[in-house]
Parts: structure tokens; sequence; C-alpha cells
């Protein structure tokens, strides 16, 4: 250390030592980038430029000097910084006596206000470098975490998830996060795949970023809130997050529906439904403006979407045409959509549904059968009105039976109900990389496909050949899926269904259905594996889920 110490005081700067041109970079580098932004302040405020700019020089020119001749070089760095620091003071004071109050610098603000240059250009160059772009409630371009910021992390581990959603047509993203651990989930075609997720204190940030950007109150912790937001995933279309958050003492989840409003809307001819046996009939079926409709399913497996496309078939200017909702999944032109009262009871909404039948609608959807009062109020008004009801049955049959219940008599409930119909969600097979095959004959036996014609069915692969080299398929992303569709089990009641459901004839109804060559859902479902929509371990899990379920 003594020989270090008495090279800096002895020597010329220009010997061999390192230390002493490392100092001297050290000092003249912040100076030097300090000068560029006087000047720049000179110019602004139209300050004399050309003379401080000459000033600058001539301070620099004297301060290395005194730095490099002076014999001991310890003194000369010291003497050339005051003379360096002594200028910019002198410039400082000649600004501020040249321009407002309200514009002059003083103690540190010159620095501070240069952090805060540094900051929002980093800010903007972030924006413009993510692959993801949040927007706010109000469509402005969100600041995105980066750099030391505490939310980086976990903000980079949510950008990476919403690729993955978007990409692949996610329909919902799903954060749990408690004091010991976070877990993040991505809901594409009804199946859920599992992402990396920060730690619980940062997935907490994540989750109070997202909030106080989409309208929420992020003071609030406990209640159910709504937020809306809007996001660009590499340079797409702008997609809507609709967000609900809920928490308690032990945990936060938030969900977010990618484009909710738009995926419920479908028109009748895509929903699945096999044509001519089952599209036909229910085209009839529309028709008339009587009787009850139930749609029979599990959570989760599109009644809402059929019952709105069975909706869109009626005229709603021609026709009173209603909704009892708990939630709008959306505004169709013409409908009368009616809300359950807000924290109603039960027995409020159905003193509230018997004042809107007393309006005399021609149809009317409901989104709930609460009571055995609300299904007798159906019954008897169908003679006059079409119902479509929602009833949660694994098939036609079981919300036959359920129906039937909760009416209490068997010759009324078959008297009101026009028919039954039972649907489960399938994913689609991906048309740019499905692969064929021809199964064995065993399979085909076992699926009772032995009638069926067809050269070979198609399986998910996931890759494609592009230059003799297979790659994950751009377009499902290496899933082997994209989208879904619905398959159909169809019960329409006649004269005949009707007189066998009131006189408890179990087996001849059966018989009755099978000879009005009704499809069961399962073969539906193999249809769409005949027609290479889907695939047979497609099928296997839906169907293997409903039995579970």
């Amino acid at each position: 250390m003594d020989s270090i110490l008495a090279q800096l005081q002895a020597e010329p700067l220009m010997l061999s030592s390192l230390i002493k041109p490392i100092l001297l970079l050290i000092v003249l580098g912040p100076w030097a980038w300090l000068v560029g932004r006087l000047d720049k302040d000179a110019e602004y405020f139209h300050l004399p430029r050309r003379y401080w700019g000459m000033a600058h020089l001539g301070a620099g020119l004297l301060g290395f000097a005194v730095i490099v001749l002076t014999p001991m070089f310890i003194i000369g760095l010291l003497l050339g910084l005051m003379i360096l620091v002594g200028e910019v003071f002198g410039y400082i004071m000649f600004r501020n006596k040249n321009v407002s109050e309200d514009q002059r610098w003083s103690g540190l603000d010159m620095l501070r206000k240069a952090q805060e240059g540094r900051e929002h250009k980093a800010d903007i160059k972030a924006r413009e470098m993510a692959d993801v772009k949040l927007y706010s409630k109000d469509e402005q371009q969100l600041d995105i975490p980066h750099g030391s910021d505490p939310r980086t992390p976990a903000f980079e581990q949510f950008q990476k998830m919403l690729v993955f959603a978007v990409q692949r047509g996610a329909d919902r993203l799903e954060m749990v996060v408690d004091k010991e651990k976070a877990a993040f989930q991505v809901r594409i075609d009804g199946v859920r795949y599992s992402q990396p997720a920060p730690e619980p204190e940062l997935g907490l940030q994540l989750i109070q970023y997202l909030k106080e950007n989409s309208g929420m109150d992020p003071e609030e912790q406990r209640r159910k809130q709504t937020g809306q937001m809007w996001v660009e995933v590499e340079d797409r279309d702008r997609n809507t997050l609709d967000l609900v958050t809920a928490g308690s003492t032990r945990a936060r989840q938030l969900t977010i529906d990618i484009d909710a409003e738009g995926r419920n809307e479908k028109k009748l001819a895509d929903l699945g439904l096999i044509n001519p046996t089952q599209l036909e009939p229910v085209r009839e079926l529309i028709q008339d403006t009587t009787g009850v409709v139930i749609f029979a399913s599990p959570p989760h497996q599109g009644t809402t979407t059929t019952m709105y496309s069975f909706l869109q078939e009626h005229d709603p200017y021609t026709s009173s045409v209603m909704t009892y909702e708990q939630e709008i999944a959306f505004p169709v032109e013409g409908v009368n959509h009616n809300l359950y009262p807000e924290n109603a009871s039960k027995d409020q909404i159905v003193d509230e549904f018997a004042s809107m039948l007393r309006r005399d609608p021609n149809v009317m959807m409901i989104s709930q059968l609460l009571s055995p009062e609300m299904a007798k109020m159906i019954a008897q008004y169908a003679e006059d009105t079409r119902f479509y009801l929602p009833m949660p049955a694994k098939d036609t049959f079981t919300a036959l039976k359920m129906w039937l219940k909760v009416i209490g008599d068997a010759r009324t409930g078959a008297g009101s109900l026009s028919a039954v119909i039972s649907q489960r969600l399938m994913r689609k097979l991906c048309s740019v990389c499905r692969a064929p095959y021809k199964p064995d004959a065993a399979a085909i036996k076992k699926l009772n496909l032995t009638k069926a014609k067809f050269d070979h069915l198609y399986k998910a692969s996931g890759k494609v050949v592009m230059k003799e080299e297979q790659v994950t398929c751009p377009t499902c992303h290496g899933l082997g899926y994209r989208g879904r569709i619905a398959v159909y089990e169809v019960m329409i009641l006649d004269r005949e269904a009707r007189a066998l459901i009131a006189s408890n004839e179990s087996e001849r109804l059966l018989a009755h259905f099978r000879k009005q060559k009704m499809v069961y859902l399962q073969e539906a479902a193999l249809a769409k594996v005949v027609e290479g929509v889907c695939d047979i371990k497609e099928v296997t899990r839906v169907m293997s889920e409903s039995k579970k379920g």
C-alpha cells in the first residue's frame, strides 16, 4: 500500500502506473456527461450557449493540465476536480439568475432530475422491448416492472404465462397465493396447465400490481372485486382481460378471463350438432314457442353458450324474448336481459320471476332452477311460453328423472317438456399437425365402429415436418389440439314419448327413442372421431371425466 501511495505522489501521470489513468477517467467521465446535460439545458433556456461551451472546454483543459503536470498526482487530482466542480457551479448560479423561480435548481435537483430522466427512458425502452404490453382500464399503456424493481421476477413469470396462454388460445389464467406457496395455471380448451410461479411474496406483489391497474381497490383484500385490462402479446391483436379477485386470511386468489364475451357467442350451426340427424330436428324444435327445453350437463361444459345460441334463433322484434340470469354472458340485441336482484334471497328471486311471467313472454331463458316452486311455475306457463333452462345432470335420462321429481307429478312434468339436450365439450385436433393412422380391428370393434366408413383415423401430434425435420407445430404450439367442439345427445319428446313417461314405461321409452334414431352422447363423440375432428384419446378423457362427475 505504501509503495502505491509513493507512486501516486512522485511519478508523472503517463508513466507505467495503471491506477492513475483509471482515477483520471473516474473524474473526467462523469464531468463530461454532466457538461453535455448543461449544454442542452443552456440551449433550452436560450442562455449564452457558445460562451458556456468555451467555459466548459477551458475548465476541462485547465483541470486536465493541472492533474497531469502537478508532481504529486493526488494533489493535482484534487485541484483539477475543484476547477471542474467550480466551473459547473458557476454555470448553475448564472442559470438560476436567468430562469423563473420554479425552474431553478437547488441542492441535488439536477442529479435527481437526471436520474428521473434516465428512469423514464428505461421505462419507455422496457415497454418497447417487452413481449407483453399491458393497458389499464382507461387504455393507458402501463409501465413494465424491470431492472432493480422488486416486482420484476414476478412480472417476468406473468409475461411468460401470458405469452403461453395467448399463443395457444387459452380462456383463463388462475393464480392462488398463500403464505407458503404460489400456484399459477393456464386453462386451455378446458384443460389446466401448471406454470412456474414466483415466491409467495412476489406473487402477492403481482396481484396487487394487477389490482391497482385494473380499477380495483388494492387495499381491499377479502371482498370479491372485478376489474378489466387489455393486453397485446407479441404485437398480436389486443385481448380483453376480465379480472376477478377474492381473498381470505389464508390466501389470495385471482382469475383472469381472456376475451370472455366473445367466447360465448356461437351460431346454432357451429355448435357441433350432427347434421341432419340432430340439427334438423333441433331447428324444428326452435320453431315452436311452447314447452320446456332442458340443457343437461356437468359444470363447465358449454351449456350457457348452447342456450344463448338457441335464444338467438328467436326474433326478438316479433316476439317477447327475455332472460333471467345471475350474470349476462353477452348482450343479445333486442333481448330483454334481467339479472337476479343483488343480495336477494331465494324467495325474493322466485317472486321476481313470477312477476316477470305475468308479462307474458314468448321465450324465456333462465340461468338456474332454484326451487320446486320455480319449476312448477315454469310447467304451468309452458303451454304458452318456451323456456330454456340448465340442469346439472350427466345425461338426458338423468335430467328427465330430475325434472319429473322436482315437478312432483309425472303427467304434468311430461306434458310441459319439449326436449332434453345433453352435451360435452371436446378438444378439436389441430388441423395443421394431426397425424393419420389405421386402427387395428380389435380397437374398431371395441369402439363399435364396425359399421362406420373410414380409411383412417387421426390422432394428436403437435409436430410438423419442415425441411425434412420435425418441429413444434406453429398453430397449436405443441399441444396437438386447438379449440373445442360440443357433442350432443338430443331427446325430443313427441306425443307418444310423453304418454310413456306419464305411465312410467321406461323400457318402451328407450325403444321408442331408438326407433326415432336418437344419437347417444358417446355415439356423437365417436362420429367426430370418424370425421377427423377429434381423436379417441380425447373421447376417452371426456367420457371418463363424465363418469367420475
